[in-house]
């Protein structure tokens, strides 16, 4: 006798049950997954920032300035009007890194930063304190300077640090690291051009004279330093309100003058009140100083070092160091430390 019997399976409602129940928990577990990522990302960005910070520490002891950020050939030579773009964004990624592989674009511009110029790995005085063979480490693309969630200065219009042309595409092939150095300074125009720089924060000064070096900032992610306010020679700045390369609003990783490594917000202010300046005596609209919560770029009252220019007869830029306003004297001149190249 056949016995008989209705075969099972899934009803269409209950197949869109199950459908939906993976799709709630894909809903849930994909945010949560994508931190745990991102957070991974941020602790190896980290571990580069301190490998570096370390490299600066030993240039530092072994560069007879004691200098921490190291003075690039190319931060000490004059570029026609035409560069301008190539000269102000370069220059603060030519510590350290690789041969970018890619074209660093600007208005009907492009500049190529590969080995073959003068930007290329073997010009860059960190990597000697990181790798033994430039050549070969260039060649293997030279990591510690990437960060794993560089995805270049964005496209946005208070970003004044980079050409728009060259917005969301990576620091890292483009300059060829994804970090750059504070070059905080005074910078001598002439026309399209510039003639000479006075630091007024960590470039070109030497270790032993940084004040508080836990809090000023020597490297860090790009994005940050045009977060704390556009650099329109506005006094106290609105911040440029922008999301960081990990995700997090007005938040990105620095390395400090001591070597320490840490996220940090870029909360902008550019005052300690009246009182400082008047100290200064460069007047109480001078915007010198450049702090936020446990971060400063300014060293005061360090007096300040000349790092380079044009014309050495030049009295902007040689003792006594005339102050350009007000008719001051004192800081950031006198006493300045002379590091010009």
């Amino acid at each position: 006798m056949r016995r008989t019997g209705r075969t099972t399976g899934f009803t269409l409602i209950e197949l869109l049950v199950v459908i939906s129940i993976i799709s709630l928990l894909i809903a849930i577990l994909v945010p949560s997954l994508q931190e745990a990522r991102e957070q991974s990302k941020r602790a190896y960005c980290l571990t580069n920032l301190h490998s570096i910070g370390a490299a600066a520490l030993s240039y530092a002891n072994e560069e007879p300035k004691e200098l921490i950020i190291p003075i690039h050939r190319m931060m000490v030579t004059y570029m026609p009007g035409e560069d301008y773009w190539l000269w102000r964004t370069a220059i603060w990624f030519s510590s350290g890194g690789r041969s970018a592989p890619q074209p660093f674009l600007g208005p009907n511009r492009q500049w190529s930063l590969d080995e073959r110029s003068p930007w290329g790995a073997h010009t860059r005085p960190l990597n000697r304190y990181v790798y033994h063979d430039i050549l070969e480490a260039d060649a293997h693309q030279m990591k510690l300077f990437r960060c794993p969630s560089d995805r270049g200065y964005p496209e946005h219009p208070d970003i004044d640090d980079s050409p728009i042309e060259n917005a969301d595409r990576l620091c890292y092939d483009t300059l060829g690291s994804s970090y750059r150095a504070s070059l905080y300074c005074f910078l001598a125009p002439r026309g399209q051009s510039y003639d000479g720089a006075f630091a007024i924060g960590p470039w070109g000064h030497r270790l032993s004279t940084i004040p508080h070096p836990s809090q000023v900032a020597a490297f860090g992610e790009p994005t940050f330093f045009n977060m704390i306010g556009m650099d329109n020679g506005v006094l106290n700045p609105d911040p440029v309100i922008a999301m960081g390369w990990h995700r997090r609003m007005m938040m990105d990783n620095l390395v400090f003058c001591d070597g320490s490594a840490r996220p940090t917000q870029a909360a902008g202010h550019r005052t300690v009140g009246k009182d400082a300046y008047e100290q200064m005596e460069v007047g109480s609209n001078f915007g010198l100083i450049s702090r936020g919560p446990g971060w400063r770029f300014d060293l005061w009252p360090t007096p300040g070092a000349r790092i380079w220019s044009k014309d050495p007869q030049d009295q902007r830029w040689n003792p006594p160091y005339a102050a350009q306003r007000d008719g001051g004297t004192t800081w950031p001149f006198s006493g300045a430390q002379d590091n010009l190249r």
